[in-house]
């Protein structure tokens, strides 16, 4: 049986789910990849729209090459009531996508490109806030509310990085609105993540006439990218995958470059440095006479470890799902997220989006009726907070 005030936020959402759609109907039909700033400047734009009549300040950071950054504030009653929402705007779908998939929902799945991963997420967050706007919470009066969406997110947030750390030091628990996991859990818990750039050089020369005045660079690449692989430790945690491979021009020719690009996944800052060793030392070992290798990169994301702020949002979290029937489980993940920029911080909880699967993928998902659930589910969540931390 749903708490009263359960059944007053979900009374306001159900017959608004159409709305939600439509919202997040127009952030997936509006291609964001990453290297399409003007993409993702436009989602930005249908996001300050979306939250501007709930007074919320808008204000936006240059993204560099990127798209811009969206900043939303609206201040509360309670100084001591700051709550860091966390959100990002691009995908790793190109222009075109959307044209190509739009969103459409059948047998009650939505799809189209970014719809779980996390347009989704971003959609659910606004209604949760008009939920508690409309039904006169405490939490939203009391509340000062920032939203920093980022434009960056899927390669790392390579420029949107201080913003973070900026904002955590103004506010005292953060949210992630990235997906639920298929079974509805949160996430508790991230692995670190690194990108790293391999190049190796050697000389050009012809495959058939002269071999001998060549050096194969792909030769050297091959060399290492075995030896990087053979890293992979599962008892671990430890994951390496060299997912890209470039070089040369010609099969008659002796390649004089190659490069690589490899995705690092470690459970703590020391597997992070003892594996960047081993990277640093397989790229100075040579194996082709004469060739050379240069390593670039770094472990962008750190690892997040459950900590005690953790717990503590999933405690409220809990509650809030027993108020609508639901059972919260928290659980850990390989994948990335900006949470783990603030996590140990100030408390943080990710996952807080809708439920889906299938993310980076053409057949990428969310479950509708998890919209309104999870919509509600956030709503009580951060009234659960607002009361359960006050004096």
């Amino acid at each position: 049986m749903l708490s009263e005030r359960a059944s007053q936020i979900r009374s306001w959402l159900e017959p608004r789910e159409s709305d939600l759609i439509m919202l997040l109907k127009g952030l997936v039909n509006q291609d964001s990849g990453t290297y399409d700033p003007a993409g993702v400047n436009r989602v930005g734009e249908i996001l300050a729209s979306a939250v501007a009549d709930s007074g919320f300040t808008i204000r936006r950071v240059a993204g560099s090459t990127y798209g811009d950054h969206l900043v939303a504030t609206r201040p509360g009653s309670q100084n001591d009531r700051r709550l860091l929402c966390l959100g990002h705007m691009d995908t790793v779908f190109p222009a075109g996508t959307a044209a190509s998939r739009p969103f459409q929902i059948k047998d009650g799945r939505a799809t189209g490109p970014g719809v779980l991963d996390m347009k989704g997420g971003l959609a659910l967050l606004v209604f949760a806030l008009r939920a508690l706007q409309a039904t006169d919470s405490p939490a939203w009066q009391g509340t000062s509310f920032t939203l920093l969406f980022n434009s960056d997110e899927e390669i790392g947030s390579p420029s949107s990085r201080p913003l973070f750390a900026a904002e955590a030091a103004r506010h005292d628990a953060a949210i992630v609105l990235e997906p639920a996991r298929p079974n509805g859990a949160c996430v508790i818990r991230r692995k670190g993540v690194g990108h790293f750039h391999l190049e190796t050089s050697g000389r050009q020369a012809h495959a058939g006439a002269q071999p001998e005045l060549g050096i194969n660079a792909i030769w050297e690449m091959a060399h290492k990218i075995c030896e990087l692989q053979a890293l992979t430790d599962f008892e671990r945690g430890t994951t390496i995958n060299v997912g890209v491979v470039r070089g040369g021009e010609r099969s008659n020719v002796v390649p004089d470059s190659a490069a690589a690009e490899i995705d690092l996944r470690i459970w703590s800052a020391e597997e992070g440095a003892r594996v960047g060793a081993a990277f640093r030392e397989i790229a100075s070992r040579v194996h082709v006479p004469g060739a050379t290798a240069t390593l670039t990169g770094e472990i962008g994301t750190p690892p997040w470890q459950t900590n005690g702020g953790t717990k503590q949002m999933l405690g409220f979290l809990e509650r809030a799902g027993q108020a609508l029937g639901i059972q919260i489980a928290g659980v850990t993940t390989g994948g990335g997220s900006d949470g783990s920029r603030v996590a140990n911080l100030i408390p943080t909880l990710d996952g807080l989006g809708p439920v889906g699967s299938h993310t980076h993928s053409p057949d990428e998902f969310v479950e509708v009726p998890s919209l309104v659930e999870r919509a509600a589910l956030l709503a009580l969540f951060i009234e659960t907070w607002y009361h359960r931390t006050a004096d």
